[in-house]
């Protein structure tokens, strides 16, 4: 049998070549792969499954759970699957679950016994505790045609409740006014959607819902048999009935014939899905046809991306459009000539318009109940798919940082150090490494921190001017950097200490931020080192404690050297910038968990009148000024106030009581962070969200409050909980009605 080896050397390239086109790798000439597989085609040659499993740790399987594949709509959506799946090199395996928690379990333990790279499954019901299998051991999963509730998971499904809506008010144009609605299981989010478009559509014509008419039972044939029965048994006799499937239809048609009702003479008939053979029959029926293969595409596509990502993606949601497919179920064409049972006279030429429906608008969905919260809106896309509320909008930032109710809290973080937390959030992956912008240099480029934020609907960005000459640092076991000492320890070496960015450089920096952020709502604050703790890390944190005591001279020397160029360096960004920037912020820890570093009273000799001198160039220009400083802030506060500062950040939880700050400091002094990057490193979701809730009830009221990490934002946070705190900013943020789910 011929070998890989061989394949190379027919088609004259390496072995890895031969590999990437087997693999269906993108980055190979299209003239080397014609030669490839020619090669392969000529020598007959079959790749083995299982050493490419064994070199690619994969299966190259997929696993498929449907609910019933007798049913046409899902016989459609796994051909969909399938199709994708093949173009991926990938197999599927189908399984039938019938609605049945038991067999879906059973065929959970299957797949994962079969070690598939990803299922895509339609759960028979909306609890993720019954997926808990796939999420414990994070396999790539899509939910397909459902929602669930509890994990945030790739999925895809259509738009049912405003299929739902449209078939109801094709009936109500009709002039029913007695529309009786047989729906699936009340566990599914499908069922619950198409009941919430069937009251939409009722309530928006002015008739009354009544409950009798809504019927819930299974997504089968004989589901909509007995529960037409149960209609007329109770004497309720709609003129129509809305099915929520196409088996529920079948069942209905059924039961009429035995009642001697004819569609659509006595009742009219309409039902989510396509029947794609049968409707090349009587009765033709008015549907919404939801694109089940393209919801097969999509879901496999989402499947092999995820699979195949460098970076984390966050959970994606595909919904697709419905369409309204008008026949002669409802009469709209009524030619009764005959009197036969379910028969009409129809035209030679079949015609059946087809309208796409429009989703919601968010007026409407907010009228929706809980049950269907989870459902699409119209929108605009990409990184301006959000409400007003959930967008980036700096002027909400400095109205709170005046001590006003916005619309919502604002949302900040000043330092997100975090490649993983980074490529999360913008869904690709980093050409470059992402530094510690508090330490020197820029984290991320402008282009990205900028779309970073808008993404997160987070309402600034700092663009950081640092000079922070002379630290060592030393690399961890994990290849990481970290401070460790300075080198600045004689007279002599201030003469040598390592030379700032050019302030050209810096200014070019910041104007790239600025074009960034243009019509974006997200503003650019200059974040500037200061001379306190840079003049400690230059000299080294333990020395520099001592020669506070020992060679004061020498240290304060250092200090007005650092002082001088930022003062320089904050007179030019704002004597050319002041109009374009939302506020300045000095970056100097003067203390820590017990309060100030040194003795308060050689503080008040060092700082404050140095502190007013850096900081002058920005109230001139009348900006804000924030200053960040981690530590106890007993002592702090009221130095900083003194000095002109308007905003500290953060309040440390470690150190401080927030509330009793915020009391204290109300109408005074702002305040951005306090939320832990212990809580969010090791913390669950439910945690965070339940933490930022109470925030916003508190700490909301009368502004002040800018939501916000403690810390930087580091490696070993996951992603999923940063963005949870965002989500919930969002959630419970809103004045008006601070700690109310939004």
């Amino acid at each position: 049998m011929p070998t890989i080896g061989d394949v190379a050397k027919r088609a004259g390239v390496s072995t890895v070549t031969v590999s990437r086109v087997l693999n269906a790798a993108r980055n190979v000439n299209p003239a080397t792969r014609q030669k490839v597989e020619r090669a392969i085609e000529e020598l007959r040659y079959v790749p083995s499954v299982a050493a490419r499993s064994l070199r690619s740790k994969r299966t190259y399987t997929l696993a498929l759970l449907v609910s019933d594949i007798t049913n046409a709509f899902w016989t459609t959506v796994a051909r969909g699957v399938e199709d994708a799946a093949q173009s991926g090199n990938y197999s599927v395996l189908l399984c039938n679950t019938d609605e049945n928690s038991a067999k879906q379990l059973r065929y959970l333990n299957v797949v994962l016994s079969q070690r598939v790279d990803g299922v895509i499954i339609a759960p028979y019901d909306s609890d993720a505790r019954n997926l808990s299998k796939l999420q414990e051991r994070n396999i790539p999963t899509v939910v397909i045609d459902r929602r669930i509730k509890g994990w945030e998971v790739d999925s895809v499904y259509s738009d049912s409740i405003s299929g739902a809506r449209a078939l109801v008010q094709h009936l109500v144009g009709l002039c029913h006014n007695q529309i009786a609605m047989i729906s699936g299981p009340l566990n599914t989010s499908t069922a619950e959607d198409r009941v919430a478009g069937y009251r939409m559509a009722l309530s928006e014509a002015g008739l009354p819902v009544d409950p009798r008419l809504i019927k819930r039972g299974e997504y089968r044939s004989v589901s909509g048999e007995q529960l037409t029965h149960q209609l007329w048994d109770e004497g309720l006799n709609p003129t129509a009935i809305f099915a929520a499937n196409n088996a529920i239809a079948m069942g209905v048609i059924d039961a009429l014939a035995k009642r001697g009702l004819r569609v659509p003479q006595d009742v009219a008939l309409v039902c989510f899905d396509e029947l794609p053979e049968a409707s090349r029959f009587f009765p033709f029926l008015t549907v919404v046809a939801q694109p089940a293969y393209d919801m097969g595409v999509n879901a496999a596509q989402l499947l092999l991306s995820r699979l195949d990502a460098d970076a984390t993606l966050q959970p994606r949601r595909v919904v697709l459009p419905t369409r309204l497919i008008l026949r002669y179920s409802c009469g709209r064409k009524l030619k009764d000539k005959d009197g036969g049972g379910l028969s009409l006279q129809l035209p030679h030429e079949i015609q059946a318009p087809s309208v796409l429906i429009k989703p919601l608008n968010l007026e409407e969905r907010r009228d929706l109940p809980d049950s269907v919260t989870g459902m699409p809106f119209s929108a605009p896309k990409g990184g301006e798919r959000m409400s007003d509320y959930d967008k980036s909008d700096v002027n909400r930032l400095l109205k709170t940082f005046r001590h006003q109710e916005a619309d919502r809290a604002p949302h900040l973080e000043f330092w997100v150090t975090s490649k993983s937390v980074y490529e999360y959030v913008l869904e690709r992956a980093l050409a470059y490494e992402v530094v510690d912008a508090r330490v020197g240099g820029q984290s991320v480029t402008p282009e990205d921190h900028v779309e970073f934020a808008q993404r997160l609907g987070m309402d600034a960005v700092a663009c950081n001017f640092s000079w922070r000459p002379n630290n060592v640092f030393a690399k961890a076991a994990d290849g990481t950097e970290h401070y460790v000492d300075g080198s600045v320890k004689t007279w002599a070496d201030l003469d040598n200490l390592e030379a700032p960015v050019p302030l050209a450089e810096q200014l070019s920096y910041l104007e790239r931020y600025l074009r960034a952020a243009q019509s974006t709502g997200v503003g650019v604050f200059a974040n500037f080192t200061s001379f306190f703790d840079s003049a400690m890390l230059a000299v080294g944190v333990t020395d520099s404690l001592h020669m506070f005591y020992d060679n004061r001279p020498f240290l304060e020397k250092l200090i007005d050297i650092l002082l001088a160029h930022q003062e320089k360096v904050v007179r030019a960004v704002c004597d050319r910038f002041a109009d374009d920037l939302a506020f300045v912020l000095v970056n100097d820890d003067i203390a820590h968990k017990a309060g100030l570093m040194i003795n308060p009273a050689m503080f008040m000799e060092i700082f404050p009148h140095r502190m007013k001198r850096l900081i002058a160039p920005a109230k001139e220009h009348g900006k804000l000024v924030a200053m960040h400083t981690d530590g106890k802030m007993d002592q702090v506060l009221p130095i900083l106030y003194e000095a002109g500062f308007n905003i500290v950040h953060p309040v440390e939880p470690e150190s401080n009581d927030i509330f009793e700050v915020k009391q204290r400091w109300a109408g005074k002094m702002a305040i951005v962070g306090n939320i832990p990057t212990a809580l969010l490193a090791y913390g669950h979701k439910d945690q965070i969200e339940e933490r930022v809730k109470e925030y916003c009830v508190r700490l909301g009221p009368g502004g002040g409050y800018v939501i916000g990490s403690s810390n930087s934002i580091m490696d070993g946070i996951p992603p999923e909980n940063f963005v949870a705190m965002t989500k919930a900013v969002h959630k419970y943020g809103r004045y008006g009605s601070l700690g109310q789910a939004n």
